[in-house]
């Protein structure tokens, strides 16, 4: 190979660019246990998922609904669910600029005020006083990635919107109207929602940085995702603690996210000494019920973990053999003989508890799970086990229509299919099952520190 001198420069200049972190990417789980870990989080907490982290974006979300509501009577819209989700979408880049205009542009990601969308916002936002812009790519996919598709779902089951429409409920009238402060104090609430409206004109493509006496940074002030812990917020916290938790239908949110708190206060925070503590009853008796739940959550995130960390030693082998391997000796490092008596007692853990038969009842990748756990409880050696965990790696790889199998096996060899995974090279965890989603809520809502 030899450098050779170019007697122009090219025509073009191209680079990968990573992933936006705004984005809901992450690497592929080649066991679907991420996917798994998620419906074992639902069925502990029912009405939240894994991206309903901020207490505060329940009401922002619930005003940006309620706003456009109020935008189609006003300018006189079509009122179908196509022009109200235009309408959110218009709030929420409204919102987001106004939140970094208050911050001055100083918002990272991974910052109390971060909302989903940061870096779009970002880019669109400039210092000073001219005009901002009201149509931009917030985040790509807005309307499934940003603030709607990440909490309308809960806003549903908890009863906030009604089902199967984007209208709000007389349950959220509370929390609406106290979006921008308490009622009765002497404020411009009325008039920060005017200035809101104001951008849900959707003959305009800017909005100017001020209304009268109202300014984007001060709406952005009074409503960024951190206000609740400001003073005079308390009773906002109250609500949507209400909300969220006392409301909650489910019998295991409640008294999980009590259980929560008083180990918060005894600096627990894994989620595995976490369930452990709570089925030793460390901090309160739990119902019968929610400690059925709490079985099969540690259960399956202790055979998960297990799971995850036979096939990334597989995996390992293969990858670090030049590519290719013997089936045999993948088996034995994968599954050594002196450890297979314990990944059977986990196996026949997770066979063992109730909430088994509903991974059978999910459509993807559960039935298939419990298939594998109830082979590889009676796999007869290291080479069968690893037979049985590649068989599945194969079903779920169908299930997904994204590709084959990373290893491929032809005639006794183990062969790299895909060669950019690098979790092999870490050590495998116990899976989080919503609780950092719930501890993140209560810390919003002043419960824990």
């Amino acid at each position: 190979m030899s450098l050779l001198i170019l007697k122009s420069p090219p025509t073009g200049l191209f680079w990968a660019a990573p992933s936006d972190g705004d984005t809901d990417f992450t690497p592929e789980d080649p066991l679907a246990l991420d996917y798994l870990g998620q419906q074992v989080g639902l069925w502990l907490f029912r009405d939240l998922t894994t991206r309903t982290s901020r207490a505060q974006n329940y009401a922002v979300v619930l005003y940006g609904l309620d706003l456009a509501d109020k935008a189609v009577r006003q300018y006189g819209y079509r009122a179908d669910d196509e022009t109200r989700v235009r309408l959110f979408e218009r709030w929420e880049r409204f919102w987001a600029l106004a939140t970094i205009q208050y911050r001055e542009g100083n918002v990272a990601r991974g910052d109390a005020d971060a909302m989903r969308g940061i870096l779009g916002a970002k880019r669109h936002w400039t210092s000073g006083n001219k005009p901002l812009p009201l149509d931009f790519t917030l985040i790509s996919r807005q309307s499934e990635l940003g603030g709607l598709g990440a909490y309308l779902s809960s806003l549903r089951r908890y009863g906030l919107v009604v089902e199967g429409s984007l209208r709000v409920t007389d349950r959220a009238r509370g929390v609406l109207e106290s979006f921008w402060s308490e009622p009765g104090k002497r404020d411009s609430a009325k008039l920060y929602e005017a200035y809101a409206l104001q951008a849900l004109d959707l003959s305009k493509t800017i909005i100017a940085r001020e209304s009268g006496p109202i300014s984007l940074g001060g709406l952005g002030r009074r409503s960024r995702l951190s206000v609740l812990g400001e003073p005079g917020r308390k009773q906002q916290q109250g609500r949507l603690w209400d909300a969220l938790f006392e409301q909650a239908r489910d019998g295991s949110t409640l008294p999980l996210a009590q259980q929560i708190m008083k180990a918060s206060g005894q600096g627990v925070l894994d989620a595995e000494k976490l369930i452990d503590g709570m089925l030793a009853e460390r901090w309160a008796p739990l119902p019968a019920v929610v400690s059925a739940k709490l079985q099969g959550a540690r259960a399956f995130g202790r055979l998960a973990r297990e799971m995850l960390g036979r096939f990334n030693r597989a995996y390992g082998y293969v990858h670090d053999h030049g590519w290719t391997a013997d089936a045999a000796d993948v088996a034995l490092e994968a599954f050594p003989d002196d450890e297979m008596a314990s990944l059977r007692l986990l196996c026949a853990d997770m066979l063992s508890v109730a909430d088994v038969a509903r991974f059978r009842r999910l459509q993807f990748h559960g039935p298939d799970f419990v298939t594998l756990v109830a082979r590889l409880a009676g796999a007869s050696d290291p080479s069968n086990a690893l037979g049985h965990l590649l068989a599945y790696h194969r079903a779920v790889q169908r299930a997904r229509r994204g590709g084959g199998a990373w290893l491929l096996d032809q005639q006794g060899k183990l062969l790299l299919q895909i060669a950019d995974y690098g979790g092999y090279r870490y050590a495998t965890a116990f899976p989080d099952l919503k609780f950092g989603v719930v501890r993140r809520l209560l810390s919003d809502l002043g419960r824990i520190a």
